[in-house]
């Protein structure tokens, strides 16, 4: 083979390496884009009223806003989360209130009104937990992925705002408390006939 001929060859299969190189590189961005931009929206509807009861209440969705992506699931009968091995950043609301007012369309207000927060936290089908009892679950235990912030059954949201990273599928849950002794505090209140009262919402967005 002549100096010439092998030089060729040469730059002929560095060539097809690097064109090879590109699109390995390429399909690795592409599947980082892709991860990035997998997401998921749940809402909690009032389809009808329901009451709140002591301790923890877990926040039961009942509708995707907007979801891209297969690794996040939402089971509306159980309000649980299942997400598949990932990082995640959780933002959300869960709001509660108290009977309804003597005018349409609304809701009572009082003062002082009770006070509450939400918690997100990992759900462990293995371990049944009293929700009744407001210390079974420690909000310093690490299966709780935080705490929102105050809120009263004056419609003042509670709001949090979370990072979540697991190396297996993984369960979460959100859940709200307004004391051990809640008086007429709604999860959901149903009026006008219409359901579209949001109570509750969570967004998730995978990061890697």
């Amino acid at each position: 083979m002549s100096r010439a001929t092998a030089r060729r060859r040469e730059l002929l299969l560095g060539g097809a390496a690097v064109l090879t190189g590109a699109s390995v590189t390429r399909s690795a961005v592409a599947q980082n884009a892709s991860l990035r931009t997998e997401y998921a929206i749940f809402t909690e509807f009032s389809p009808a009223s329901k009451l709140m009861a002591s301790g923890w209440n877990r926040r039961v969705f009942t509708d995707t806003d907007s979801r891209k992506g297969t690794g996040i699931q939402c089971d509306f009968t159980t309000g649980i989360v299942t997400l598949a091995p990932g990082s995640y950043r959780l933002t959300g609301f869960s709001m509660v209130a108290y009977s309804g007012g003597s005018e349409p369309e609304t809701t009572t207000i009082r003062a002082p009104a009770s006070a509450g927060y939400c918690r997100l936290r990992v759900h462990d089908p293995a371990i049944v937990v009293d929700s009744a009892n407001l210390q079974a679950i420690d909000n310093g235990s690490p299966t709780v992925i935080c705490v929102g912030s105050p809120g009263t059954p004056n419609m003042s949201p509670s709001l949090f705002d979370a990072y979540y990273e697991t190396d297996k599928p993984g369960q979460i849950l959100l859940e709200h408390q307004s004391g051990t002794k809640p008086e007429q505090i709604y999860l959901r209140v149903f009026v006008q006939n219409s359901k579209w009262h949001a109570f509750a919402r969570i967004n998730i967005r995978r990061l890697s």
